[in-house]
C-alpha cells in the first residue's frame, strides 16, 4: 500500500507529462486549415445531435403534483445519505443504492432535498445533462491519441447513438450512469495519476458497476504505456503494471472497497443480492435462453470493432486475447446476472476503447474501412436498452406534441405572472 502511495504521490514533471501526453504521430484536424469545424463546434453539434434523438423526462418530473412524495426516497437519501433505509423491497432499485452516494452527496452539497421540489430533481439531472459536453470532449480527444481525428469522430457518432450517450439525457428513477460514465471516462483520460484515481473513486461511489470497469481501465493504461500495443516482453510488462496510472486504479479500487466495508460495519448499509433481489448468477442461463439481445443493444455497430480485434488478436497475440476476452466475458456474465443488461453492460466502454486502440494502432487500415459503417449502424438502429423487454428511448423529434402539451401550462403560467 504505501509503494502505491510513494509511486502515485511522485508526479511526473512538466517535461515528462507533456512527452506522455503526445501520441506517436500527431493526428490531423477535423479537415484542411480554415476548412473545418473546430473542436468546440463538433462536440456541440454532437450535444445537439444526443438531445435531439433522445426525450428527456424532465418536464414531466416538473409536472408532477407531488414530488415530495414521489421522490420520497431520493429527498431522503440526500439529507442522510449513510443512513439505511427501512421498510424497502429487496427487488427494488431504490434498496440498490444504499452505497452510491456521489449524487446524493453532491446534492447535498448544493443544498437540493430540503424544498422536496421537482425543481431540486431536475438540477441534478440538468448537471448530468450538461456533464454530456466535457464527456463528448474526451471520447473525441482520448481516441485522438492512437488514430486520425476523422476516425475518433466516427468513434464519438457512434457512440452518441447508443445509450452510452444517450444516459446523459435519458434517466429512469435516478439511475444516474451517466455520473458514472462520466468520471470513468475521466479516468481513462487524465495521466495524472492523482486525477486517474480521484475520478475512478467517484465512479465507484456513484454505481457498485463501475467498480467492475476497473480491470478495463487497468489495462487501457497498460497498452498506454507502450504507445498503445501491446507490451511484447515480461520487462515491458512489469514496467507498464507499476507506472502512477495503473498504481492509481488499484489504488482507488482498494480504497473503495476498504471504505465500502467500514461503512457496512458503522453504518450498517448494506446491498440485497440473490435472485429475489435481481442480482444473481441464477439468473444468467434465463437471461441467455430469452435476452441475448441485450448485449447487442449495448454497442450496436461498434461491436465490429472488438469481434475484428479479437480475430486479429488470436493469430498474433494469443495471451492477450485471453486476458481481453475474459475481461469482456467477465462484464456479460456481471451483466446478466442482474435485470438491466444494457445499461450494465455498458459499463464495459473501457474495453471497446482498448479494442478500438489496438486496431487503430496494429491494423489501422481495417479502422478506415469498417469505422464508418459501424457508425452508420448505430445511426440506423433505433436506440434501445434492456430491462426485462427491450425499451426504445423515444426521440425528442418525434416527441414534439408531448413537448408543446408539456411545455404550454409552464409558458401560460409564466405569462401569467408578467402580466400581473
Amino acid at each position: 500500500m504505501l509503494y502505491l502511495l510513494k509511486n502515485i504521490l511522485l508526479l511526473p514533471t512538466e517535461c515528462q507529462t507533456n512527452q506522455k501526453l503526445m501520441p506517436a504521430q500527431l493526428p490531423e484536424k477535423y479537415g484542411k486549415p480554415g476548412h473545418y469545424l473546430s473542436g468546440s463546434k463538433i462536440i456541440f453539434l454532437l450535444f445537439l445531435l444526443v438531445f435531439a434523438t433522445t426525450y428527456p423526462k424532465y418536464l414531466e418530473i416538473l409536472a408532477d403534483g407531488s414530488p415530495a412524495t414521489t421522490y420520497s426516497y431520493y429527498f431522503e437519501k440526500i439529507r442522510h445519505p449513510f443512513l439505511p433505509s427501512a421498510q424497502l423491497n429487496d427487488d427494488s432499485h431504490k434498496s440498490k443504492m444504499a452505497f452510491r452516494l456521489t449524487v446524493p452527496l453532491l446534492g447535498k452539497a448544493l443544498g437540493i432535498g430540503s424544498g422536496g421540489s421537482g425543481k431540486d430533481i431536475v438540477v441534478l439531472y440538468l448537471i448530468q445533462s450538461l456533464l454530456l459536453l466535457p464527456f463528448l470532449y474526451m471520447l473525441l480527444e482520448l481516441p485522438a491519441r492512437f488514430t486520425s481525428r476523422k476516425n475518433a469522430l466516427l468513434f464519438a457518432v457512434g457512440c452518441s447513438f447508443t445509450y452510452l450517450c444517450k444516459a446523459f439525457f435519458w434517466d429512469y428513477d435516478f439511475w444516474f450512469d451517466a455520473y458514472a460514465y462520466f468520471f470513468i471516462l475521466a479516468g481513462l483520460y487524465f495521466r495524472n495519476p492523482l486525477l486517474v484515481a480521484l475520478s475512478l473513486f467517484l465512479a465507484a461511489w456513484t454505481d457498485e458497476r463501475a467498480f467492475t470497469a476497473l480491470p478495463g481501465v487497468f489495462l487501457f493504461h497498460l497498452i498506454q504505456q507502450a504507445d498503445y500495443r501491446i507490451p511484447g516482453t515480461p520487462g515491458q510488462v512489469k514496467k507498464a503494471v507499476v507506472s502512477r496510472e495503473c498504481l492509481a486504479v488499484v489504488l482507488a479500487g482498494f480504497l473503495y472497497l476498504l471504505l465500502r466495508v467500514l461503512l457496512t460495519l458503522k453504518s450498517e448499509l448494506w446491498t440485497p443480492v440473490g435472485a429475489q433481489a435481481g442480482v444473481s448468477l441464477d439468473m444468467i442461463p434465463y437471461q441467455f435462453q430469452h435476452r441475448l439481445i441485450g448485449v447487442f443493444l449495448t454497442f450496436e455497430g461498434l461491436w465490429l470493432i472488438p469481434a475484428w480485434c479479437l480475430f486479429l488478436l488470436f493469430s498474433r497475440h494469443k495471451a492477450f486475447f485471453l486476458v481481453l476476452l475474459l475481461v469482456l466475458c467477465a462484464q456479460v456474465v456481471i451483466a446478466y446476472s442482474v435485470y438491466d443488461i444494457t445499461r450494465s453492460m455498458a459499463y464495459s466502454f473501457p474495453v471497446l476503447i482498448i479494442f478500438f486502440a489496438l486496431l487503430a494502432r496494429n491494423a489501422g487500415r481495417y479502422v478506415h474501412t469498417f469505422l464508418p459503417v459501424a457508425a452508420m449502424a448505430c445511426l440506423l438502429i433505433p436506440t434501445q436498452f434492456l430491462i426485462f423487454f427491450p425499451r426504445q428511448i423515444p426521440t425528442t423529434l418525434s416527441s414534439a406534441g408531448e413537448l408543446i402539451r408539456m411545455v404550454t401550462p409552464f409558458i401560460r403560467q409564466l405569462f401569467g405572472q408578467a402580466g400581473s
